[in-house]
């Protein structure tokens, strides 16, 4: 199942802020989300509709918008990204 995934612009200013490889490595993972390939994947425990993408020490926070489309809330390395949840 393909679905649509688009960037808040915190979160685009998060994911311009990292090392362009990083960057890479985040964009590679969300292309093959779209295309409906497996990826590490996970519903966060609390949350209505919000889900993180595991790559490496990066994680990728999505809010469900539909079946179908996802909105990118929040870019950043494991240490950081949890603490925005607290």
């Amino acid at each position: 199942m393909k679905v649509k995934v688009t960037f808040s612009s915190k979160a685009n200013k998060q994911l311009k802020n990292l090392n362009l490889r990083f960057q890479d490595k985040i964009i590679d993972v969300l292309e093959r989300f779209e295309k409906g390939e497996k990826v590490d994947i996970r519903k966060l425990k609390g949350r209505k509709e919000e889900y993180r993408i595991r790559k490496g020490n990066f994680r990728v926070v999505l809010n469900r918008v539909n079946i179908r489309e996802f909105l990118v809330t929040k870019v950043g390395a494991r240490e950081n990204i949890y603490f925005i949840f607290i």
